[in-house]
């Protein structure tokens, strides 16, 4: 069952709450992108919602209960992650629309680490067209890496050197989540 809490943390000029399911991480992580959430959101065993994502997560069918039941269903699920993750350092985030073939020289740069480096730039050099990046947001931590790609219709990639791929799609944009490491 997927559970959220009412908002009531400030944060980023809105009140925020949580979001989890006491049943498993892959129940919890499709009703987060039927949302809309980014896959890089996930905080190891829950994600943060605002107010506006809250209302759209109960229409769709979440149960709202308050802060210290939504822990205690958490635990006593055993999906209670107490290890903290450092939080994701923007390495590069795109402001114009731009050719897929320069996310290549992007990647060179914004990667610190070169194995993830090596790994995302053989994934882009897979595609099987150059088509326009409506957006792209590249972010790493340590032993992690991962780029949100947005696009009016995207290429096909060999992801199979990625750790995870999340592929998600609304009228007109198709989102690729490119990740490495543990997310």
């Amino acid at each position: 069952m997927i559970l959220v809490d009412t908002p009531i943390w400030p944060w980023r000029d809105g009140l925020w709450g949580h979001m989890v399911s006491d049943v498993s991480f892959q129940e919890l992580h499709q009703f987060a992108q039927r949302l809309g959430k980014r896959r890089i959101g996930f905080q190891g065993d829950h994600y943060d919602i605002d107010q506006g994502e809250h209302q759209r997560a109960v229409e769709m069918g979440a149960t709202t209960i308050d802060s210290r039941e939504l822990v205690r269903r958490l635990r006593d699920s055993g999906l209670r992650r107490r290890d903290k993750r450092p939080p994701w350092e923007i390495a590069y985030q795109s402001e114009e629309i731009q050719p897929f073939n320069t996310l290549i020289e992007i990647v060179s740069n914004a990667i610190s680490s070169e194995a993830d480096c090596l790994r995302l730039l053989n994934v882009l050099t897979s595609a099987n067209s150059n088509p326009e990046v409506l957006g792209a947001l590249i972010v790493q931590r340590a032993g992690a890496s991962a780029m949100v790609l947005e696009f009016g219709e995207g290429p096909e990639l060999d992801t199979a050197g990625l750790d995870l791929f999340v592929e998600s799609r609304s009228e007109d944009t198709a989102v690729f989540e490119l990740i490495i490491g543990n997310c």
